[in-house]
């Protein structure tokens, strides 16, 4: 079927708060004139106002809900969400997990930040924490996976932007709102009817919410929407506040898959690496069934992170900007020994590229925390060995190695994992009861309940009865040797082709070549011609001798899956077949959010992504008559 046209979505940039500190060592907001929390003690505040008003601790020792979902109007300083996470981690059971999501219009820059909760030292650890995982300021959701059992999900963007975003895939999963933000009469746009009706929506049966306003228009939009609204003494020298229930109706929803549904995935990637353990965090047991660990695609000696940008602000871009804060995270938290921070240049070598950066770096869509335009002698500035030409620096980026990172995700997935090596599956049947039957090139069945395929290129044969049109792209990396000056290289370098740092066995990878055509018999047979191709376009670009000096020492191809609009598949072909792939050449940079965009989907959780996005890299867009035009690579 052709694709169908989504609603508009208005992607406005993001301003940082404008703040300023008063003689107590409050932060300021100089677009509200408002105070953040409170002067004489703005933690007291958030415990009195937000978790006492909401029954907290005692809700989450008592819901055998999981997981216990609190929504906030207001992320500001983050310190009512540090509070809760302090709390909650003190408190709750082993067996819940926290799922706060928060809504910000204004964020504050990081040193702001980081000035902004220094007071509060015995919570530093967990200030720290956010610090370290604190996004670019760019609209939508970036979701940070904190600990196991505590992911924040922030939402950039004015809030009445944002809802109708996140509000499709949310109903009736909030336990709890923290209506939080300015004053009312400082902050009147944010007080309006449609936040008290999407907060309605969001809420499950008997849902309660607290706010430190008592505002009449507050409190009539709040009963009008379907809230028992209460006063009670407000914290400090204010007078009153209100909290409350919800107490409108509801709807019925599809149960929660249960605990001991156990789990197929087919593959052995990065993509299949991720759903485990996205799924395994959350309780769950699963079987992988896989040819070999990071045999295929993801199984370079190393592979960059870096998000895939475009001058206009395009779904691709936009997916690029949720992926990469997201993926940067999770390799810092889950993976740290195999992170590699070391920033990313990509060099504007001839006219068309130099066009593209110019035109980037005037439109002043991203954020020079995400990338930056530089001049010809500042990118030499990087690492003295590269051309003096213009560049875009990533500073944020860096590569993993993929033989050790894998394994390494696979192994924090415990003892809910089973792997099954040395099998490849060649064909899926539904049977008469919904399940799954499973054939391996090796002649065994395998049977799955649920199940999802994350085997990279192997897609395009499994995923034939669906009629979803996919590509598979054949390229070739080079791994050479370092040599003296090679070895001093601090960060990815990426022109036509890319030449990364120093590895642990003193080599570099260069790459790739890009081929559409090819013999699927023989596709891993690496040929003489192409590690020509991959050396000549290092030394035709980069310009520097070193170039020439480095030696190759080993050439492994694979298979890139790729599809025509360059977004990944991730989604659910019926409720218990999801697919995950398309990752093409940004499987490391896409793998993680789209792991958590596919298990949330399962388990009815509120999404890492906008509704449209989500939508975007439905599966079903590539079934059938395909109308996109086809595309040049993005490499």
């Amino acid at each position: 079927m052709s694709q169908t046209k989504s609603n508009p979505v208005c992607h406005p940039p993001i301003q940082q708060a404008k703040v300023h500190f008063n003689d107590l060592g409050v932060p300021v907001a100089d677009q509200f004139d408002d105070i953040y929390f409170n002067n004489e003690n703005g933690l007291a505040e958030t415990n009195y106002v937000f978790l006492q008003h909401n029954d907290l601790p005692q809700r989450w020792q008592m819901t055998t809900t999981t997981p216990f979902t609190v929504a906030e109007s207001g992320f500001g300083t983050g310190l009512n969400f540090i509070a809760c996470w302090e709390l909650f981690e003190r408190t709750a059971p082993a067996t819940q997990r926290l799922h706060f999501v928060s809504f910000e219009k204004y964020p504050l820059a990081p040193a702001d930040l980081a000035k902004a909760l220094a007071p509060f030292s015995h919570l530093a650890r967990y200030c720290q924490a956010l610090l370290a995982a604190y996004p670019t300021p760019h609209a939508g959701c970036h979701r940070l996976q904190l600990t196991a059992r505590v992911t924040l999900d922030l939402w950039f963007g004015d809030i009445h932007e944002q809802l109708p975003q996140w509000l499709p895939h949310a109903k009736q999963t909030v336990d709890a709102w923290f209506l939080d933000g300015f004053a009312p009469d400082k902050n009147p746009q944010m007080w309006q009817a449609s936040l008290y009706q999407a907060m309605a929506a969001s809420c499950r049966e008997q849902a309660t919410f607290a706010t430190f306003t008592a505002a009449g228009t507050v409190r009539r939009g709040l009963q009008a929407a379907g809230f028992e609204v209460r006063k009670t003494k407000g914290f400090g020298r204010k007078r009153e506040m209100i909290h409350g229930t919800y107490t409108g109706a509801t709807t019925t929803r599809p149960a929660r898959p249960a605990a001991d549904t156990p789990i197929t995935i087919v593959g052995g990637g990065i993509a299949a690496a991720c759903v485990a353990w996205s799924l395994t965090q959350r309780g769950y047991q699963v079987h992988l069934l896989t040819s070999g660990v990071a045999d295929g695609a993801s199984g370079n000696a190393q592979g960059a992170v870096y998000p895939l940008l475009q001058v206009e602000l395009s779904p691709l871009s936009r997916f690029h900007l949720s992926a990469f804060d997201h993926a940067r995270q999770f390799y810092q938290r889950v993976a740290e020994p195999h992170w590699h921070g070391s920033g990313m240049v990509q060099l504007s070598m001839n006219a068309r590229r130099l066009q593209r950066q110019q035109k980037l770096a005037s439109s002043d869509t991203y954020a020079p925390e995400l990338v930056r335009s530089l001049r010809a002698e500042e990118t030499q500035q990087l690492w003295g060995e590269l051309p003096a030409v213009p560049a875009l620096w990533y500073p944020s980026s860096g590569w993993v190695a993929p033989k050790q990172l894998i394994p390494y995700i696979l192994a924090q997935c415990g003892e809910r994992l089973q792997v099954s090596s040395d099998v490849t599956i060649t064909a899926i049947t539904a049977t008469a009861s919904q399940q799954w039957v499973l054939t391996s090139a090796q002649g065994k069945q395998y049977h799955a309940q649920t199940l999802i395929l994350a085997a990279g290129a192997g897609l395009t044969q499994l995923l034939q009865p669906w009629h979803i049109h996919t590509e598979a792209v054949r390229g070739q990396v080079t791994q050479v040797s370092a040599t003296d000056t090679s070895r001093q290289c601090p960060l990815v370098v990426c022109y036509k082709g890319y030449f990364t740092p120093v590895a642990s066995d003193n080599t570099h990878c260069v790459g790739a070549t890009y081929q559409r055509h090819f013999s699927w018999e023989n596709y891993q047979h690496c040929t003489a011609a192409d590690t020509a191709e991959n050396l000549t376009q290092l030394q035709t670009d980069i310009q520097q001798p070193w170039t020439y000096a480095v030696t190759p020492v080993a050439d492994r191809a694979a298979l890139r899956h790729t599809t025509r609009d360059h977004l990944p598949i991730t989604g659910w072909l019926t409720p218990s077949l999801g697919v995950i792939g398309g990752l093409s050449s940004r499987g490391f940079t896409s793998a993680p959010i789209c792991a958590e965009l596919l298990v949330s989907q399962w388990l009815q959780e509120p999404l890492p992504l906008t509704a449209e996005l989500a939508q975007r890299l439905a599966p079903q867009r590539l079934q059938g008559v395909v109308t996109v035009p086809e595309c040049e690579p993005y490499r």
